[in-house]
């Protein structure tokens, strides 16, 4: 009789060990599905929200600016307007932060900004675009879309 308790004690505690080792399969499996499947979280406008790995009191030379967004490099620019309103101690605007896909229109290599300049540039072929991505010289053939 100690052998037969003693065999449904082992084959209860299989039976609970199997349970568990496919549970954790199911969820190792339907947890990034689920992850995949439920949206991002989004901002009061719709917009998807992304944080910057800086701030932009360390704009125009942030470290990691140009940052990867999505797979793609992202451009975030302080405007000279916002430059002048940091030094006078005034809150920034919104229009004062600019942010761009930082890849060139003409041959996709990644573009830097230039304070000096007050523009962006692209070093492949000396390719210029304003803070608005307007091309300004160069062979870019088209401007930029901004996110603002």
């Amino acid at each position: 009789m100690a052998d037969v308790r003693q065999g449904e004690g082992r084959r209860a505690w299989l039976l609970r060990s199997l349970a568990a080792a496919i549970s954790a399969t199911v969820i190792a499996i339907f947890y990034p599905v689920a992850r995949f499947l439920r949206p991002r979280r989004a901002t009061l406008s719709g917009a998807l929200e992304v944080v910057a790995p800086f701030t932009a009191s360390e704009l125009p030379h942030a470290p990691g600016n140009p940052f990867n967004f999505g797979g793609k490099p992202c451009l975030v620019v302080l405007t000279p307007e916002g430059v002048k309103r940091r030094e006078s101690r005034e809150p920034l605007r919104p229009d004062d932060v600019r942010a761009f896909d930082a890849v060139c229109t003409h041959l996709q290599c990644t573009v830097e900004y230039r304070p000096d300049h007050e523009d962006i540039f692209c070093p492949c072929h000396d390719g210029v675009y304003d803070l608005n991505g307007k091309n300004v010289s160069g062979p870019p053939p088209r401007p930029w879309r901004c996110t603002r």
